[in-house]
């Protein structure tokens, strides 16, 4: 081979060394430094005494090996890790105080060696004191009572709970930095009882050193019944209260509302007495029972009622329905504002009466009672229960009248009189503070009290039906003094309807009488006098001019004492006429009652009377339409009065009689 080729391949071999070496020489400088930029990180930067933390790499080199430094000791913790190119954790740790750690990252081939960012600081916080004193309100109590539990110098940030017993547990609450109280703890059972501490943000629970012992008991049973001699007593009676069944570890109290009676009685097993009690009003006892492990008593679930009764009260009141009584006649007395339960009884100043009557709160009534003399009436009450029977403070005093033999005799003067004529009417004997009251038909006229000479009523105005009687005012009864007879006959009424005269002596007097005795004498002043039995008479030709009529009855009783005024007009010819008969009997003549007019009048105002002056028709506007009926029904034939107005100022209110006929 030439030289220069060999040498040529020489140079190509060193160039192919060297760069084996260079290449080689490269590779093992990359490694010997491990990588910086792996994260530590840690799962807590903050943990309670005790509690663990775990501290992880985000990622690891291979042919490097990381160990957990304290900075605080300059030691290494936990265990070695050797990169595999993945993720890794160191195992936990429990750091005892604050401390901060450091991952050494070691080259294994060259023993390289750096820290690796950041280093990490993780806080520990002590745990709760756990030598703090705890202590109970009651260490003795019964099972449903509650106790307060007291922590000494409790830490703000420590929250507290007890446990003990079978599984009991409270809620937990949150210490003051004082004393505190945990109120209202109810045990179930009787243990051994311990505090647990935990600090807020810590997860463990350390117990306090110091236990408390609670001694829990049942409490005494409340299904008793309260015993007495007697239930309704009279006030100042004595009253024994007894209970049963007792229990022998337990205190009873005797209770009236919330006040305390006598004194505490322990149980034995049976009967016990809670004692004599003397009470004074309606009451029901009630009894409480305390166990002697227990805090509090109990109300026994049945009770007592003593009803405590009173005597009659002595001032009610009496009244009686009248304090002068007729003879024969009864009266009432009551008792006012009356006691229930009460019996009250009538005496008459000698002898208790039969009559009893019981009270009902308001106004109670004796019966009847028939006196025979002035009486003084005393009443007497006794309770039901209580056995006294007392007189109440005031009395009624009863003023007996005589009545049987009072006289009778009177008159009345005049005693035959016409309606309208007064009279007396007089008693000769009469009898000293007698009230006489007067009545007509049971209407009160008037009264007088005699002075024991003649009572007499005067200047009496009578009805036709008038009937006179005199009692005595006295008397709630009816007791009549005197009775008088007499004899009232009624008076005439006339109804007198004048015609004028229109052309000579063709004037007209109607007159219509009713009431009085028949025969009439119709007496005219100046013209003549008519006897009829008749009670309608009609005088034709009759001149104008001024009359006076007077009508006197079989009586001679007068329709007036003066007479009727009557006056006849000239009249000229009028332009109207009224029909004066009235046959609604359907024949078609005179059947509805017709008044003729001029057609440019309005319609008439039109009244119908009968004889006795009772409207019997009426009409605003008449339209000639009326058939003789009133309310639907057809009238009796007879004259009936009627009243026209044309409601015109030249004509006067036309008056007339018509006659229904036909009916």
């Amino acid at each position: 081979m030439p030289k220069h080729i060999l040498s040529s391949n020489l140079f190509k071999l060193y160039l192919f060394a060297f760069s084996i070496v260079l290449c080689t020489h490269t590779t093992f400088a990359s490694q010997i430094t491990p990588d910086n930029s792996i994260i530590v990180s840690s799962n807590e930067s903050k943990l309670c005494l005790g509690e663990e933390a775990i501290i992880s790499l985000s990622s690891t080199e291979s042919g490097v090996r990381y160990q957990l430094k304290d900075n605080n000791s300059d030691s290494f913790v936990s265990n070695i890790i050797i990169g595999d190119n993945s993720a890794a954790s160191f195992d936990p740790i429990t750091p005892a105080a604050n401390t901060s750690y450091i991952v050494v990252a070691t080259h294994i081939a060259s023993s390289e060696s750096i820290d690796l960012n950041p280093n990490i600081s993780i806080e520990v916080i002590s745990l709760p004191n756990t030598s703090l004193n705890v202590s109970s309100s009651h260490n003795s109590l019964c099972v449903g009572e509650s106790t307060s539990i007291t922590i000494d110098n409790s830490e703000t940030d420590v929250s507290y709970q007890i446990e003990g017993g079978a599984n009991t547990s409270e809620s937990s609450i949150f210490g003051n930095g004082t004393s505190l109280i945990i109120d209202n703890f109810e045990p179930f059972r009787s243990a051994t009882y311990h505090i647990n501490a935990l600090r807020e943000g810590c997860e463990t629970i350390v117990p306090l050193t110091k236990d408390f012992d609670l001694d829990v008991r049942l409490p005494p049973e409340t299904k008793l019944h309260i015993f007495s001699d007697k239930r309704e007593i009279c006030v100042g009676e004595k009253v024994l209260l007894s209970l049963s069944p007792s229990d022998p570890k337990a205190d009873y109290q005797l209770l009236d509302g919330e006040n305390l009676i006598g004194s505490k009685v322990t149980g034995n097993g049976g009967y016990i007495d809670l004692g004599v009690i003397k009470p004074d009003h309606t009451t029901t006892y009630s009894v409480d029972a305390k166990g002697h492990f227990c805090i509090d008593p109990v109300r026994v679930d049945f009770t007592f009622k003593v009803d405590v009764h009173h005597p009659a009260k002595i001032d009610r009141q009496l009244i009686s329905n009248k304090t002068e009584v007729c003879e024969g006649e009864p009266f009432i007395i009551s008792v006012l504002n009356s006691q229930e339960d009460v019996i009250y009884q009538l005496h008459d100043g000698t002898d208790f009466l039969d009559s009893q009557i019981i009270g009902n709160g308001n106004k109670a009534n004796f019966p009847e009672i028939y006196p025979k003399n002035n009486t003084n009436y005393f009443v007497y009450g006794r309770e039901m229960v209580c056995p006294y029977k007392l007189k109440l403070d005031n009395q009624i005093d009863i003023n007996l009248i005589r009545t049987h033999d009072f006289p009778i005799e009177n008159f009345a003067t005049p005693g035959e009189i016409c309606l309208g004529e007064t009279l007396d009417i007089e008693l000769p004997l009469t009898e000293k503070n007698i009230t006489y009251h007067l009545y007509d038909n049971n209407i009160s006229i008037e009264s007088i009290t005699s002075d024991g000479g003649p009572v007499i009523f005067e200047d009496l105005l009578a009805e036709v039906d008038s009937k006179y009687k005199v009692l005595i005012e006295n008397c709630v009864d009816e007791v009549v003094a005197a009775e008088p007879q007499l004899e009232i006959h009624s008076t005439p009424q006339t109804n007198i309807i004048v015609t004028d005269e229109i052309n000579g002596s063709d004037g007209k007097i109607n007159v219509i009488v009713h009431e009085g005795k028949t025969p009439y004498s119709y007496i005219f002043e100046n013209y003549k006098t008519i006897v009829s039995d008749e009670h309608f008479i009609e005088l034709n030709g009759m001149k104008a001019g001024d009359y006076k009529l007077a009508v006197v009855d079989a009586n001679s009783c007068k329709s007036t004492d003066t007479g009727h005024e009557i006056r006849i007009d000239f009249s000229n010819s009028k332009d109207y006429a009224v029909n004066g008969i009235l046959t609604p009997n359907g024949d078609g003549r005179n059947d509805s009652w017709t008044i003729n007019y001029t057609p440019e009048w309005d319609a008439p105002e039109v009244s119908i009377f009968n004889i006795y002056g009772q409207k019997v028709y009426h009409s605003n506007s008449y339209q000639n339409d009326w058939k003789g009926t009133f309310n639907s029904s057809r009238l009796p034939n007879g004259s009936y009065f009627y009243l026209i107005e044309f409601n015109r100022k030249d004509i006067k209110p036309v008056k007339g009689i018509l006659s229904i006929l036909g009916n």
